[in-house]
């Protein structure tokens, strides 16, 4: 039994002028000219430039407490030796008492914390150091002016503040921002209007 015959396809369309499809077939093509504009080694460069680490860049790191102590520096980075620090001070800034702890907050201008300095060369004691300091403190860029009369006397560097609210702090009041920033959630408003998310 036969069935109805398929319908046929629809008809093409029409193909370009023929002085159009010249011009479409001579035009030439980007990416060659990109692949022959590169030289003979564009694999090999491109394979090297991906392969290739990217190259850590030392940083001096300003310590005004604990961290000012050779033997919990080297106990925190798992040292085989004793770390070198340099006296150091930076300018702008105040310590004030976290609890325990010493905490570094802005101050007037002119006012100088002392401390020491040390040069961290891997990515993974950033990471220790961070780890020790915990959110309580954030890691800040800073000028540190180095007081032992040695070169290089001043670089760039960094330090750890403290992240939550100063003026709390100093008044000894209780440092919402800081709670709410460490307990991933927020307090309810003092009237009750907000709550814990």
């Amino acid at each position: 039994m036969s069935g109805p015959t398929p319908a046929k396809p629809p008809t093409p369309p029409p193909l370009p002028p023929p002085s159009k499809r010249r011009h479409m077939d001579q035009r030439p093509s980007q990416y060659l000219a990109n692949l022959e504009a590169a030289g003979d080694n564009v694999w090999e460069t491109t394979t090297t430039t991906l392969a290739s680490p990217k190259r850590y860049t030392p940083m001096v790191y300003f310590f005004y407490g604990t961290l000012t102590r050779p033997d919990i520096l080297k106990r925190i980075l798992d040292l085989d030796h004793e770390p070198v620090l340099r006296p150091a001070k930076i300018i702008g800034y105040s310590l004030t008492k976290w609890g325990d702890y010493k905490a570094l907050v802005d101050g007037e201008p002119g006012e100088e914390v002392a401390g020491m300095a040390y040069e961290v060369r891997s990515p993974e004691h950033e990471y220790k150091l961070a780890y020790y300091e915990t959110n309580a403190y954030e890691l800040v860029p800073c000028l540190i002016d180095f007081t032992d009369g040695r070169q290089p006397s001043q670089v760039f560097g960094s330090t750890f503040k403290y992240a939550g609210d100063a003026a709390a702090l100093r008044e000894g009041r209780f440092d919402r921002k800081l709670w709410e920033f460490r307990m991933g959630s927020r307090l309810p408003e003092e009237k009750g209007v907000a709550k814990a998310v």
